[in-house]
């Protein structure tokens, strides 16, 4: 199972979400003048797209480390 359906999975069963930290409300106008809010909350896609791409960001980093560190053991043997 993926970080994301996992993810998912618990915001689901818990009734979570996630909103947008720097705009949290979104404010709507009426016909009457006043204003109707709702939050302004995070696609599901969205947020898994992102923790998609942080992951293999970090494996690529991992792996660049790795490789690295085995090219220094290499030269260091020689």
């Amino acid at each position: 199972m993926k970080v994301y359906e996992i993810l998912s999975k618990v915001l689901s069963e818990n009734e979570w979400g996630i909103f947008f930290k720097g705009e949290p409300i979104e404010g709507y106008p009426t016909q009457d003048g006043m204003k109707m809010y709702k939050v302004n909350e995070v696609a599901s896609d969205r947020l898994y797209d992102a923790i998609e791409k942080e992951i293999i960001q970090t494996e690529n980093q991992c792996q660049q480390a790795k490789t690295s560190s085995e090219e220094e053991q290499t030269e260091s043997k020689q």
